[in-house]
């Protein structure tokens, strides 16, 4: 059986609540990686049902915002609650070098995956250098006239 309150416990576990909420806020915790010519952002959604994730992308803003409840069923007593539940938002800058325009989203347990392309303008390419393979001097002119 679960110990129902113990007041140092208690103290403890709201210190540990308002120092994350400090120092993160009430967001998303999420990893961000480029492999190749795609941006991967991972975004922890554990619990929450992908009906209740909204996903925008305005302008160079990529805006998360999910809802996270618990329902008790009647009868139920509550012996612990620190699992967090209410909406969270979280909102990502995006370079202008990212194709906002083609965004991709797949949710599989817990972690939603935001795919971006990369522009094709902001991909590396190679540059062909040309040359006669013989240098020219460049002569200036001299005028006669004085």
């Amino acid at each position: 059986m679960l110990v129902r309150f113990d007041p140092f416990r208690e103290a403890d576990r709201i210190t540990e609540q308002v120092d994350q909420m400090l120092r993160r806020g009430a967001s998303v915790p999420m990893d961000a990686v480029r492999h190749g010519n795609q941006v991967f952002v991972s975004f922890d959604l554990p619990g929450v049902d992908p009906e209740a994730i909204d996903l925008t992308v305005e302008r160079d803003v990529l805006t998360v915002t999910a809802t996270r409840r618990f329902e008790r069923a009647e009868g139920d007593e509550l012996l612990a609650n620190e699992r967090p539940q209410g909406t969270f938002t979280r909102r990502v800058l995006l370079g202008e070098s990212l194709d906002t325009s083609a965004v991709e989203a797949a949710y599989d347990h817990g972690v939603l995956t935001i795919t971006l392309p990369v522009a094709e303008q902001a991909q590396p390419r190679r540059i062909a250098v040309g040359g006669t393979g013989s240098r020219q001097a460049i002569e200036a002119e001299v005028s006669s006239e004085g």
